[in-house]
């Protein structure tokens, strides 16, 4: 209910998936990048991949501090809004509605406690993204022993990343929806995960379902659409190409709506999960 009656959790949502945009493009160029620095390439290469190959470690370095620095304004920005759209929610469960620039006032106490936030473990969480791609441009030389060490290091960050973004999921439900300080956002946020640990558990594994299915119903979708516009193009160049377009405008809307859809869903469930484990603090002290 709270998910099909308060669209202005969807125009937050939309807001944030723009912000996550450069994230990501950043995110994944700089691992594009160290592939094709690092990957051996037969014969000649290009002049602007020999040019890139011939970049001091130094300038790598800075580029990743660059990279690291947009990452965590662009962090920043996103957890304000999800921020936002938690309050909007929480609005939304107590009494029915709310305004987008209501939910969007976060107030003072919550921008400072959101940005320090942001700042520390955005930085944190960028490192770790940009950390394997760059040392692979720095073992550039040794292309497979620096596979196997990204690999590794992968290996060893996905569930430290894993746990920290639940981590951070509660401390910033209790910020956005208590208005608490970054270290009493701790302290509050240990002892409703520990109230509520089952109801957190169980809306991962919806996300995980729903995210399932929103997959596969884009991939099928994107085959049924996408393949008679290249097998056209064996035929017809022109032709294939106005397939392919037709197909992209038709695939395009319809991802958008079902993981737009997933987002809000989620994210409405979190908040419900947490407002009543934090009830339950409350009424057990």
């Amino acid at each position: 209910r709270i998910t099909w009656k308060n669209w202005g959790l969807w125009r937050l949502q939309l807001l944030l998936l723009f912000v996550f945009v450069p994230t990501m493009t950043l995110s994944g160029g700089f691992g594009g990048v160290a592939a094709l620095v690092a990957l051996p390439i037969p014969g000649r290469a290009p002049f602007w991949l020999r040019q890139l190959r011939e970049l001091p470690v130094a300038a790598w370095i800075g580029i990743a501090a660059a990279a690291l620095l947009v990452l965590a304004a662009t962090t920043a920005v996103s957890w304000m809004l999800q921020a936002a759209t938690m309050r909007g929610a929480a609005m939304a469960a107590e009494r029915g509605s709310f305004s987008v620039v209501e939910a969007l006032k976060l107030g003072r106490q919550r921008l400072i406690s959101l940005l320090t936030l942001s700042v520390i473990f955005g930085a944190i969480i960028g490192a770790l993204g940009l950390l394997p791609p760059l040392i692979i441009i720095l073992l550039g030389s040794r292309f497979e022993f620096a596979i196997t060490l990204m690999n590794g290091a992968q290996t060893v960050l996905l569930p430290v990343n894993m746990v920290l973004g639940l981590v951070l999921l509660i401390v910033m439900m209790s910020v956005a929806l208590e208005d608490l300080k970054p270290g009493a956002a701790f302290k509050r946020g240990w002892k409703v995960l520990s109230a509520g640990w089952w109801a957190f558990v169980f809306v991962f594994g919806i996300a995980f379902v729903l995210s399932l299915l929103g997959s596969m119903i884009v991939t099928v979708t994107a085959l049924a659409l996408l393949v008679p516009g290249l097998m056209l193009l064996a035929v017809s160049t022109p032709l294939g190409a106005i397939a392919l377009v037709i197909g992209g405008l038709l695939l395009t809307p319809l991802a958008v709506f079902l993981f737009t859809f997933i987002a809000v869903f989620t994210l409405v469930l979190f908040t419900l999960a947490y407002r009543e484990a934090a009830r339950l603090t409350t009424a057990t002290t």
